[in-house]
């Protein structure tokens, strides 16, 4: 039997595929979370921040942008690999890897940013 045929290979691949799509849907859930938030409380987190301060937010949210739209890209990756009958792709194929690690860095990045941002406008 070849590894093409093998049912427990081609449900193993639907597996990482539906986990991968989960962790994206996941990280773009709480990426607009932060935003919407921090939007939100804008107005009251900005009145004792320093301009300069605002910058970091600002970056903050541009990350989180960047994220969002990295996720979006990995979803729709995920998609047309599991619609493909090829099953050699997997969720390490470079149209998948790229911007699934695009949307965790920025995520991460924009956390980050979002903390230095609360650090200094305390």
């Amino acid at each position: 039997m070849a590894a093409d045929d093998d049912p427990a290979a081609a449900e193993r691949r639907k597996q990482a595929l539906t986990a991968a799509s989960e962790t994206s849907k996941h990280v773009l859930t709480l990426t607009t979370a932060v935003v919407t938030i921090t939007i939100s409380l804008a107005k009251d987190i900005t009145t004792r921040a320093a301009p300069s301060d605002l910058l970091w937010l600002q970056m903050a949210w541009l990350a989180h942008a960047i994220s969002a739209l990295a996720g979006v890209a990995t979803l729709l990756a995920l998609a047309g690999t599991l619609s493909e009958g090829d099953s050699t792709r997997s969720i390490y194929s470079p149209n998948i890897r790229l911007p699934a690690a695009m949307q965790m860095a920025f995520f991460a990045f924009g956390v980050v940013l979002v903390v230095i941002f609360g650090v200094l406008a305390t």
